[in-house]
This record gives C-alpha cells, sequence and structure tokens, in this order.
C-alpha cells in the first residue's frame, strides 16, 4: 500500500459557493445532554412537540441555512410554494432526527430497535462481509445518517465511522463516547495525513468503514452531473475502491412517520477499473439523485450544492 496516498480530508463548503456557513452557537455537548435528560425525564409527546419547535425557530432564524436549503430544492420543486414547504419540513424533520438520535445515543440498542420499523438490503451488506474485502458503506445528508452506524454495530458488523475533527475536544469526547457504547470505531479525517491509511487497514480487515460522500473533500473532489448540472463531488469512495476493491454499497435510514424509521441497504454499485474517479463518482452521485428525488424533505444540505448563478 502506497502510504503517500492523498489524505482524506474534508471543508464543509467550497469557498465559491458563495454562502459562509458557520457552526450554529448550540453545538455542544451540553446542548446534546440537555437534550438527552429532557427525552428520557419528560413526556415524549413533549418532547417531540419541542423538537418540531426548535425546528420551526430555525427555518425562521437560520436565514442563511434556509437561503442555502431553498437553493439546493430547487432541483426537485420548481414551484416555489413547495419549495418552501419542504424547506419547513425538512427543518422539522432535521430536528426530529436529533431527538431521535439523542434517544438512542442515550437508550443504547433496544431504543434503537425499537425506532427500526423495516430494514431491507442487508443481505447485500452479508455477501460484501463474505466475500472478504471489506464493505464501504456510503451514505450522504439525507435522513437519520448517525442512526445507520448504530443499526449495523448493533447487528454485529464491525463498523468504523468516517468522520470530521468536531470544533472542540470535548465535542469530539462526547461523540466518541456514545459511539463506543454501541461498538463504533472513529476514524477522525482532517489535519491527520494517516486517516487513509487507517480506512484502507479497517477494510483489509474486512470491517464496514461508513463514510458520507455528498460533500466534496479537499483534493479528493470531482465534477459529476448532479440533477443535470455540474457540481464537484466526493471522490473518496472511487479512491478508496481502487486501493481495495471493496464492496461499495450506499445504504440510508430514513424516516417513515413520526418515530419509525427504515433502514436500507442498496445493491453495490459497480466500479469500472480503469475508468477514471469522475466516472466512478458519477455512478454514485446517480444514485443519491434518486433517493433524494423520493425524499426531499429529509436532504438535511444546509450548505449551498451549485453558485446561485447556475440555478
Amino acid at each position: 500500500m502506497d502510504q503517500t496516498a492523498p489524505p482524506i480530508v474534508t471543508e464543509v463548503q467550497s469557498p465559491e459557493l458563495g454562502l459562509t456557513l458557520t457552526r450554529n452557537s448550540w453545538y455542544t455537548p451540553f446542548s446534546f445532554e440537555t437534550a438527552s435528560w429532557m427525552i428520557k425525564h419528560l413526556p415524549q409527546p413533549l418532547t417531540r412537540w419541542m423538537g418540531v419547535a426548535a425546528g420551526e425557530l430555525g427555518y425562521r432564524w437560520c436565514t442563511n441555512r434556509r437561503e442555502a436549503l431553498r437553493r439546493n430544492l430547487t432541483v426537485v420543486a420548481q414551484n416555489e410554494k413547495q419549495r418552501e414547504r419542504l424547506s419547513r419540513s425538512c427543518f422539522h424533520n432535521f430536528l426530529r432526527m436529533l431527538h431521535d438520535f439523542c434517544d438512542c445515543a442515550e437508550n443504547g440498542a433496544q431504543r434503537l430497535n425499537e425506532l427500526m420499523v423495516e430494514r431491507r438490503g442487508f443481505e447485500f451488506l452479508e455477501a460484501a462481509r463474505n466475500r472478504g474485502k471489506g464493505t464501504l458503506l456510503i451514505t450522504g445528508h439525507l435522513g437519520a445518517w448517525e442512526l445507520g452506524g448504530m443499526v449495523l454495530a448493533s447487528d454485529g458488523f464491525p463498523v468504523n465511522v468516517v468522520t470530521l475533527a468536531e470544533p472542540t475536544d470535548e465535542l469530539n469526547e462526547w461523540r466518541q463516547k456514545y459511539r463506543q457504547r454501541f461498538g463504533i470505531k472513529t476514524v477522525t479525517v482532517g489535519a491527520d495525513k494517516f486517516a487513509f491509511v487507517e480506512i484502507i487497514q479497517a477494510l483489509r480487515r474486512n470491517e464496514l468503514v461508513a463514510m458520507l460522500v455528498d460533500r466534496p473533500y479537499l483534493n479528493s473532489g470531482v465534477e459529476v452531473a448532479f440533477f443535470g448540472r455540474r457540481t464537484l463531488f466526493s471522490a473518496s469512495a472511487a479512491r478508496v475502491w481502487q486501493y481495495t476493491q471493496a464492496a461499495v454499497i450506499p445504504a440510508f435510514v430514513l424516516q417513515l412517520d413520526v418515530g419509525q424509521y427504515g433502514c436500507y441497504a442498496h445493491p453495490p454499485i459497480a466500479m469500472t477499473p480503469g475508468h477514471t474517479l469522475e466516472q466512478n463518482s458519477q455512478c454514485v452521485a446517480d444514485v443519491f439523485q434518486g433517493i433524494i428525488r423520493e425524499f426531499p424533505e429529509q436532504w438535511f444540505n444546509f450548505v449551498p450544492i451549485w453558485n446561485h448563478e447556475s440555478l
């Protein structure tokens, strides 16, 4: 293995996309711990109502994020009223997802399994495991992606989650603590240039590596056609596949009703030897596009994907 391979490092958004979106001040361990305490001690109908109310406040007050979301939703909702309805639903559903994430992080696998009312496609994960070259599970900012790692770890899969470093050490420690309860290992990308090597090694141990790939990674973003427009998409999955030939399986956890989720693994994406990173990454983008069209109200991409001029 060439240990000088380009590291997988990500940034929040490309600088030319116009909107500068920093972390919200509420994004702290204290906020998550407070939410977890309330969910544990207060009636759940009340905490769910509070979550939706917080989503409504976010919709009204987080104007930059609302504008970025509205821009992105133009590709699935040409009608302005429909786009506004979807935008509001996305904020509400995002807070519902955070509610259930805190609930499961606090109460463990039993609560998680109560929320998962449907599972499909797990035969693809088992087949990849039997193949012995590792499983690269790719997902995006769609649905409850954090719950997906919990589900698979609870089912006995050796799970590694690739993630950015959080803004503070305290938040990194909180995230690490809850993942360890489920047996999930974290691979932190950013300043650590050996993160790529760690990913490769986990796959060669025939483990499962999960990563978000719908935002471009520094040094790995390539142009693809996404909803008929050119944009940058992460080439991380295609690059990792070049080194490992691991099965590349898209998977999503989607809200079916309030407090009810489905966990879906899709057939492996057929990466082609000899194709460019752009060509293989296009296959990934095509799958994501289809899922987003089906569940636009759970597309939690609060950063701009296209330049305003291209919309």
